[in-house]
């Protein structure tokens, strides 16, 4: 009978040593920041206006700047109606840089005119009114950073984070400072966000792990997120 009892107590404490054992084996965060460097095959593969802007003025005297200034205001005009699309010239960086701005412009016009006419659209309409809306966001966003990377100004006061999600989870990473902000990464995706100058604490949760860091962002940096394997 003892025997007994003593291969069960034996099976019990096996089996919650080898739980306890399986829980301590769970993955940690992988983080990874660099500051942000632009090279020409990321220019090149690239589909985003940000990445071609960044090359471009990290290499001004580069041998195909002219070829990556066409294709960087193909990206720009790219959400513009076709009457607005121009023909692509070879232009310097202050046109672009005016480009940009102007184009922040159109998008606010057309921001407000939306909404103004929004009430008397019928349900089909609004769904495409909010389709329009989220794009103009986009495009805003997407000219503020454009301005951000023309401006040599050393006293601006923004900076950009681009974080990289390597793992198969989706990310909101929340950054909490002088300012709050949540950013959303799509899983083994990148998503990018201006923000002031300063101290920050970055949480989000990669998938089952927890991630919190402090960050002094005084320059554009980059963080890659990803799980031990």
């Amino acid at each position: 009978m003892k025997k007994i009892f003593f291969l069960i107590f034996l099976c019990i404490f096996t089996l919650g040593f080898s739980q306890k054992k399986k829980k301590t084996k769970s993955k940690a965060i992988v983080e990874k920041e660099t500051a942000i460097i632009y090279t020409e095959s990321d220019a090149e593969a690239t589909a985003e206006a940000r990445v071609v802007a960044g090359f471009l003025k990290q290499n001004p005297g580069h041998a195909k700047t002219d070829y990556f200034k066409k294709k960087l205001i193909q990206m720009i005009m790219a959400n513009n109606s076709p009457e607005a699309k121009p023909t692509i010239k070879a232009v310097s960086e202050d046109k672009i840089r005016q480009m940009v701005l102007d184009n922040n412009k159109l998008n606010n016009a057309k921001t407000i005119a939306a909404a103004s006419t929004g009430s008397a659209k019928t349900e089909n309409a609004l769904g495409g009114s909010k389709k329009s809306s989220g794009a103009s966001e986009q495009n805003k966003r997407t000219a503020a950073m454009l301005t951000h990377l023309f401006n040599n100004d050393p006293t601006d006061k923004e900076a950009y984070i681009n974080i990289k999600n390597r793992s198969k989870c989706r990310l909101i990473v929340k950054i909490n400072g002088k300012k709050y902000y949540n950013l959303d990464v799509p899983a083994n995706g990148q998503n990018f966000l201006l923000v002031e100058k300063g101290e920050y604490v970055l949480t989000t949760m990669v998938c089952d792990a927890k991630y919190s860091s402090l960050k002094k962002i005084n320059k554009d940096i980059e963080i890659e997120l990803n799980l031990s394997e």
